[in-house]
């Protein structure tokens, strides 16, 4: 190499050396003042923390995080500054939107998928409770969630069975109802007609003998009106128990006003053959003036029975109560009328005379005196409400 040759690589040598210094120096610099800027920043967004000015806050961070991209630090605070804003604003959608921009830096933020969740379960929406908790699993493996997602579900199809079982069993009563109101409904007609004799044919039939059969104490089945509270009101027919069939009017679910009742069915053993009354009714018990009628088979009665009955008066609770009038006609067609007295279902003794029957008394005798009336003291009154 010649002396010029050498001196120009000295001299070159020399400005790289120089450039690489001021460059460095420049860097540096350059470097310094980018990071005071951040810091200056994150104190700032500090600051704001501290006085709750929490959008303040994060406009600091975020702008820190533009020059400072990969730091998790400055992404942290950002995520605090959100789920320390959101509960500012209660359950509404603002308050969701803050949890889901902490989300969205951290998508295993459990507490901001919860509070998303509690959100729409406090506005009933639990669809969409379900859709977060789903999504919550998914991204962070909470089993909580899992837990809570499937406890939903389970009272869910808890609830559904029962809605299930209630509608068919209402299914099942209203069939049932149709049913029963399809046996009652021709009885209606012959009660409105009056045509007794039809039916007594009519509740002789085995299946409606077997029909009053299913009644049993003080449940009854019924067809006819009601009340917007599904009370029976108005007018409409019912079967008791042992085969009373009733006709008339019901008030707030009972017998109340005028109204017929009516049996038809007796064991092989039994005299009487059907009985009716017609009268009034009040707390689903004959009360007030009525007439109670019974008739009896004359193949199984004495000469001097009578074959058909008939006592009106005054009934209190289905028990005479005050004068009543009896008329009776025999199975050779003789008539006979007496009229007594009775108090709560007792007929009153009218004569000291011997009723010529041990343990009897006379209560009411013809004009003539040739036949008497006579009572062993039994409540008397509306057959099925007389109680010894």
């Amino acid at each position: 190499m010649t002396k010029k040759e050498a001196l120009i690589l000295k001299i070159f040598v020399g400005v790289v050396l120089v450039a690489t210094l001021l460059f460095g120096a420049y860097y540096y610099a350059s470097y310094k003042s980018t990071a005071n800027e951040v810091a200056d920043l994150i104190n700032k967004g500090n600051a704001y923390m501290e006085a709750e000015c929490y959008p303040e806050a994060i406009e600091c961070y975020e702008r820190a995080l533009e020059r400072e991209e990969g730091d998790e630090r400055i992404r942290s605070a950002i995520v605090v500054a959100y789920m320390s804003m959101a509960p500012q604003y209660g359950d509404s959608d603002e308050a969701i939107l803050c949890y889901q921009k902490a989300i969205e830096i951290n998508p295993d933020n459990k507490t901001a998928y919860w509070s998303i969740a509690n959100i729409y379960e406090a506005r009933g929406d639990e669809d969409t409770m379900l859709e977060v908790l789903h999504k919550g699993f998914d991204d962070t493996g909470d089993e909580s969630m899992n837990a809570k997602v499937f406890a939903v579900e389970e009272e869910r199809a808890r609830i559904q069975a029962e809605e299930e079982a209630r509608i068919a069993e209402e299914e099942a009563k209203r069939a049932e109802e149709e049913a029963r109101a399809a046996k009652l409904d021709p009885l209606k007609e012959l009660f409105e007609a009056k045509d007794y004799d039809a039916l007594k044919d009519k509740l002789r039939e085995d299946d409606y003998v077997a029909f009053s059969e299913e009644v049993i104490g003080d449940n009854s089945y019924y067809s006819g009106d009601y009340d917007i509270d599904g009370r029976r009101e108005g007018y409409g027919i019912a079967v008791y128990e042992n085969g009373y069939y009733y006709y008339g009017q019901f008030h707030e679910d009972v017998r109340s006003g005028h109204g017929v009742l009516m049996r038809a069915s007796y064991p092989e053993s039994s005299s009487i053959g059907s009985f009716l009354f017609d009268g009034e009714w009040a707390d689903d018990k004959p009360n007030g003036n009525g007439t109670a009628k019974s008739n009896y088979f004359k193949d199984r009665i004495s000469a001097t029975d009578f074959a058909t009955k008939e006592i009106t008066g005054n009934y209190t609770n289905g028990l005479e109560d005050g004068t009543m009038t009896l008329t009776g006609v025999k199975r050779n067609g003789e008539k006979r009328t007496f009229k007594y007295t009775a108090a709560d279902g007792v007929a009153a003794k009218s004569s000291n005379e011997s009723s010529g029957v041990k343990g009897q008394y006379i209560i009411a005798q013809t004009d003539d005196k040739s036949e008497s009336l006579t009572s062993d003291g039994s409540k008397r009154g509306v057959e099925g409400f007389i109680e010894e």
